[in-house]
């Protein structure tokens, strides 16, 4: 998705209303596992007469990490294409982008960083991982910039879930297909894909207890979403993008990790 729409549709947030209180985890199921202690599941949520399908792929930071895999042809490449060469598991789109595919927002891929940090409403979150292999999701507030870089990074949102809890005032009004990615105090993390829904909805149906198969994160970045989104897990499922984006975010074996 374009970054110049993105902050066009960012102004909503702030005049969004409440989430629904109403959605309820309808069916589960497992849908396959791809690795070891990888594990896809899907989750059917219903909100009256609206569906929501969660589809996650979720692990423990103790057997794998988090990469961050930039296309080395922006535009061209797919989700499908650039990960089945990685040596990775399963992952998602990445973040938002320029519509000449320049990264919006702190990329760091394998140490280098590839974009800085940047201060804008809609950036609210930085997904970062240590070189010692610990995954954590903060406020971009909270980020030091002087500080030596994460081994990985994107920086994207807007935040979905904090402390367990939706946050308050995300847009209530336009729906579009969603990626997150998610993470708990103990160690598990997840990649989430959600059919269209909103993005208070998300974070209503992000904070459910074993949504992501048998826990519920305590906090949930938003990551680029609308006709940007895709999933893939190998021959365990694809749920391919529409459009070409410029990073992809991965589970990958640690000893593959920098």
């Amino acid at each position: 998705m374009l970054y110049r729409l993105l902050i066009t549709a960012c102004a909503g947030i702030a005049l969004a209303a409440h989430a629904r209180a109403d959605w309820a985890i309808h069916e589960k199921k497992l849908v396959g596992t791809p690795a070891l202690g990888v594990i896809v599941h899907e989750t059917q949520c219903r909100s009256g007469s609206l569906i929501a399908r969660v589809t996650c792929a979720t692990f423990h930071e103790s057997e794998y990490t988090l990469r961050v895999i930039d296309s080395p042809n922006p535009g061209t490449t797919t989700l499908a294409s650039i990960l089945s060469k990685s040596n990775v598991i399963a992952g998602v789109n990445g973040a938002y982008f320029h519509s000449d595919f320049k990264p919006v927002g702190l990329v760091v891929v394998d140490g280098k960083t590839q974009h800085p940090f940047e201060k804008a409403k809609l950036l609210s979150g930085i997904l970062t991982v240590r070189s010692n292999g610990t995954i954590s999701i903060v406020r971009s507030g909270q980020f030091s910039v002087k500080a030596p870089p994460p081994a990985q990074a994107l920086q994207c949102g807007p935040m979905l879930v904090e402390k367990g809890s939706p946050v308050a005032g995300l847009n209530a009004a336009r729906s579009a297909r969603r990626t997150a990615v998610a993470t708990d105090p103990k160690g598990k993390i997840a990649l989430v894909y959600i059919t269209s829904v909103t993005l208070a909805d998300a974070a209503q149906i992000l904070s459910l207890p074993n949504v992501l198969g048998t826990w519920k994160p305590t906090t949930v970045l938003n990551l680029d979403g609308g006709s940007s989104s895709g999933f893939w897990a190998g021959t365990t499922l694809h749920l391919p993008e529409i459009k070409r984006v410029r990073n992809f975010l991965a589970i990958a074996p640690k000893k593959t990790a920098k």
